[in-house]
């Protein structure tokens, strides 16, 4: 299939900010929880053998009561895991949305490719192998710009192409003129889909949202060091497996803020299987 342009040229970031974090998604998931959860107990465990020693050192260890301390102890903890809660919710809603996108905008290619062979085949062929390249364009060319927060601005011009041809098409016969309806309105819910999609690439949490998060963070584990537990290793035990349980919830936000990026992300397997299956020249 012939380009006006090589594709790397064609790339534009959808959200620039996206670069600063792409050497994150860049490495194995399992790393990157490794290096998350890590960083946080790592972190946890340093604040507490600090303010520890100092603690337990002065006289503000007879004046704390353990109880009090645990009542605010699980307010702070309860507000923590709702705004968690509720952002793993909504990064898990926008991975969703990416995926039904592609699967619908697949469905809408398959659609339009049987609609296309109702024509004289002078007509279906040429258009039939103009779609066929498109999509082939969307899984070779597209797809690996979008792992990199990126849109493929050649695709555009593609699809222009194809609809150029449909929209030229002249139609004789009412059954003609029926179908070629069909056909523009199956190619104009297409075009709204690829919007879905390339708008989809920028979608995630905003840094203001990460500033909670991290903030959040933060203070939970820092409101664990005020209780007073004599054993160092037993109250390191308790404030680890704190830690543990925020940087997993920090990790899973993360491998499911971008939903093109990273090894947990949307993969172009549906376009591939319309290809495969419904894009099949005939004779093969």
């Amino acid at each position: 299939m012939d380009a006006t342009s090589p594709w790397e040229a064609s790339l534009y970031s959808v959200d620039p900010s996206l670069h600063y974090m792409l050497w994150l998604y860049e490495m194995p998931t399992w790393l990157l929880a490794v290096l998350i959860v890590g960083v946080t107990i790592l972190v946890s465990l340093l604040g507490l053998y600090f303010s520890h020693r100092r603690l337990h050192g002065s006289r503000m260890a007879t004046l704390i009561d353990n109880g009090t301390v645990g009542w605010f102890f699980s307010g702070v903890t309860v507000l923590y895991g709702l705004t968690l809660g509720l952002l793993t919710i909504a990064t898990w809603q926008n991975y969703s949305d990416a995926s039904s996108i592609a699967s619908q905008e697949a469905a809408t290619l398959a659609v339009l490719y049987r609609d296309l062979s109702g024509y004289p085949d002078t007509v279906s062929q040429p258009l039939q192998q103009e779609l066929r390249g498109y999509t082939e364009f969307i899984v070779r060319k597209s797809w690996p710009a979008q792992r990199l927060g990126m849109a493929n601005d050649t695709e555009r011009k593609v699809l222009t192409k194809f609809q150029l041809g449909l929209l030229h098409t002249e139609v004789e016969t009412g059954s003609l003129q029926v179908l070629h309806g069909e056909a523009i309105e199956t190619f104009n819910k297409l075009v709204e889909l690829r919007r879905q999609r390339i708008e989809s690439i920028s979608s995630g949490v905003p840094a203001v949202l990460w500033s909670v998060v991290l903030i959040g963070a933060l203070i939970t584990i820092a409101f664990s060091y005020c209780f007073v537990v004599d054993s160092l290793p037993f109250h390191a035990l308790l404030t680890g497996l704190l830690a543990f349980m925020v940087g997993l919830m920090i990790f899973l936000i993360a491998a499911l803020d971008h939903p093109y990026l990273g090894e947990v992300s949307v993969t172009a397997d549906a376009y591939q299987v319309v290809l495969d299956k419904v894009m099949v020249p005939e004779g093969n």
